[in-house]
């Protein structure tokens, strides 16, 4: 009887032990990735980074946020810049550091976020990655022109909204 018993007790161990475990829900899609541009075409003007900046004021005014702007050119030099109301002291780095991360990647600085997200433990050596969404490669006949970087809320919105207004 003893024997049948630890025979049955086996037979319930190993049954239980390959018993498969529920399928794992399938990951959601990652966010497709901002496009990366490979051209750059002549410098944007000042013209045109006011229209720019226009419209990111635009879209930040829509959504009553303060905007805190830096377009800069292919180079990274600074064409227009503008501080929002009350922002911090900390504003006009960060809108700079954006614009010319944007710029010099030559895609959002978006992407290099869903990079960090990705893979939390990677530190990144790039002189040029800034985790932080709100730049913008501004685009003009498929070469980049310049980029904006915003801060002040709704970072990415802003500055895609600004970087549209060229085309």
């Amino acid at each position: 009887m003893k024997r049948l018993a630890l025979i049955s007790a086996a037979a319930l161990i190993a049954g239980a032990a390959h018993a498969q475990a529920p399928a794992a829900a399938p990951a959601a899609p990652a966010a497709p990735a901002a496009p990366t541009y490979t051209a750059y075409g002549p410098n944007i003007t000042l013209e045109q980074a006011m229209q720019v900046a226009n419209a990111a004021n635009a879209e930040a005014a829509k959504r009553k946020l303060p905007a805190t702007i830096a377009i800069v050119d292919t180079s990274g030099a600074l064409v227009y810049y503008q501080r929002g109301t009350n922002a911090p002291g900390t504003a006009e780095a960060f809108a700079m550091r954006k614009a010319n991360a944007a710029v010099k990647e030559r895609h959002a600085t978006s992407n290099d976020q869903a990079r960090m997200a990705a893979n939390p433990g990677a530190t990144p050596f790039l002189p040029d990655f800034f985790p932080f969404g709100g730049g913008q490669p501004i685009v003009a006949d498929g070469k980049v022109i310049g980029a904006i970087g915003e801060t002040g809320g709704a970072d990415d919105d802003v500055a895609k909204a600004g970087a549209a207004a060229i085309h």
